[in-house]
């Protein structure tokens, strides 16, 4: 479990480094759709990050 708490945490200061407050946000938008299981927040998550690595 530690393992993974860590590769989530290197993963979202990569996204904040490369891709600043939005790229956080995508994340957190992610994040809090999956727990909360809204497919609409996931998928608004999902394509934001999906627009910012298409830059």
């Amino acid at each position: 479990m530690l393992a993974l708490s860590l590769c989530a945490f290197a993963f979202e200061e990569l996204v904040q480094w490369r891709y600043g407050a939005v790229g956080m946000v995508s994340v957190g938008l992610v994040t809090i759709g999956h727990k909360v299981k809204s497919t609409a927040c996931t998928a608004l998550g999902l394509t934001a990050l999906a627009l910012l690595l298409a830059q």
